[in-house]
């Protein structure tokens, strides 16, 4: 029933289909630029950040091991991209959201909702 009505809005809606084609195209723009951003850490990564840990204060070192809540280095390093990789791509996607409204109001769904319902002989209440 969902992808019936996903279907009629999409038919019944100018330029829709344009728009979810644009905003799809986008996002994976926005998620390769992540990831090109925000690359995985490689294990020479990994290795330099452990050699500079190293390199700090026994005091210092805790401190960082604490924050990480005594993750491993690796581990550690892995989040920290995704979480980068997760904010940039949320941030990409709401800006272009915001530069490509969608044509179709929140207030035209409810009336093609209410067509469609009435059209497939349901209630919609």
């Amino acid at each position: 029933m969902e992808e019936a009505r996903e279907a009629y809005l999409l038919e019944h809606t100018p330029g829709l289909r344009e728009c979810d084609a644009a905003q799809h195209r986008a996002f994976l723009q926005i998620e390769d630029d992540a990831l090109a951003r925000h690359p995985d850490p490689t294990p020479d990564d990994i290795a330099a950040a452990g050699a500079a840990e190293a390199a700090l204060p026994s005091r210092k070192r805790t401190e960082l091991q604490l924050r990480r809540s005594f993750e491993s280095l690796a581990v550690h390093l892995s989040k920290d991209a995704k979480r980068k990789r997760k904010s940039f791509v949320q941030r990409g996607q709401r800006a272009w959201n915001r530069a490509n409204p969608t044509p179709l109001t929140s207030e035209l769904e409810r009336t093609l909702t209410v067509a469609f319902m009435t059209l497939m002989g349901t209630d919609c209440s």
